[in-house]
């Protein structure tokens, strides 16, 4: 496959179809700043597979990790912010303008949605179905059917702040957290992300449901559940080993969390995302 790099990002094309295109991104940042904006060629929907960055699309700032999927616009600029050193892989479905409307109807979106594992299975099982040269009927299909799943599931129930200014430092508290957790799902325990932010840990726990709709611990997990998704992937075969990696209580626990978030225990999965010969 051919690859462009440039700044540290590499660009692996994956597969192209009527009216889509599916790539690999992988960045690994050289300083701590934004990006020069660039404008999509179309609407392109980014899922974050490892890592956790910010991302500005069209004015609106986010903190992109693999819980969650943004999407930009033709006429919306995008940049983004790595962190130096560590290494961020993405999926890039680029849709064009007729495709994008075919699925919402002209309806809007929003630039950020909530990637469940079951999302996540999908949106990697059209990646393996491409790179074992599917045909282009079944990945369109797969395509349109992940999309519509996606722009379908319903945004977080968030209780936004009275002052804006408390609205921010809220966003600004919860986001640390969360890459805190991305960064370390395992080892990490509440009372001590919540005294490397300064804060209580009921204070960290109320702000968190507040402002992403979801518990500290349904985070951990579906974070854990995407780390064990890149392993089975992978190839990984020892699932206690892998429960033990990821903090999990035992093989047992980790089953039950994956088959809770993605409808398929950690076996059907290898068989599902293996990798192509």
């Amino acid at each position: 496959m051919a690859e462009h790099r440039r700044c540290g990002r590499t660009v692996v094309p994956i597969a192209s179809g009527d009216g889509f295109s599916l790539k690999q991104v992988t960045i690994r940042a050289r300083a701590e700043s934004w990006s020069e904006p660039e404008t999509p060629v179309g609407h392109q929907l980014m899922f974050v597979r490892r890592g956790v960055f910010r991302a500005r699309v069209g004015g609106h700032t986010l903190l992109a990790d693999p819980t969650v999927a943004y999407l930009g616009g033709p006429a919306q600029e995008q940049s983004i912010a790595h962190r130096v050193g560590a290494e961020d892989t993405c999926t890039a479905l680029v849709m064009s303008e007729s495709f994008m409307v075919e699925l919402t109807e002209g309806t809007p979106v929003h630039p950020s949605v909530p990637v469940t594992g079951d999302l996540a299975v999908a949106h990697r099982l059209l990646s393996a179905r491409a790179r074992r040269s599917a045909d282009s009927f079944e990945l369109a299909e797969m395509t349109i059917r992940l999309v519509g799943r996606l722009l379908a599931t319903p945004a977080p129930m968030q209780q936004a702040a009275r002052r804006a200014t408390t609205a921010a430092a809220q966003r600004t508290l919860v986001d640390a957290a969360r890459e805190l957790l991305t960064g370390d799902p395992s080892t990490l325990g509440l009372r001590e992300i919540a005294q490397r932010l300064g804060c209580s840990p009921y204070h960290l726990s109320r702000i968190f449901r507040r402002q992403t709709g979801m518990t500290l611990t349904g985070y951990r997990n579906r974070i854990r559940v995407h780390l064990a998704l890149d392993a089975i992937e992978a190839g990984k075969s020892d699932l206690a080993d892998l429960a033990a990696e990821l903090g999990f209580a035992d093989h047992a626990h980790l089953t039950r969390t994956v088959r809770g978030e993605c409808g398929h225990t950690p076996q059907a999965l290898r068989r599902l995302l293996a990798a192509p010969n």
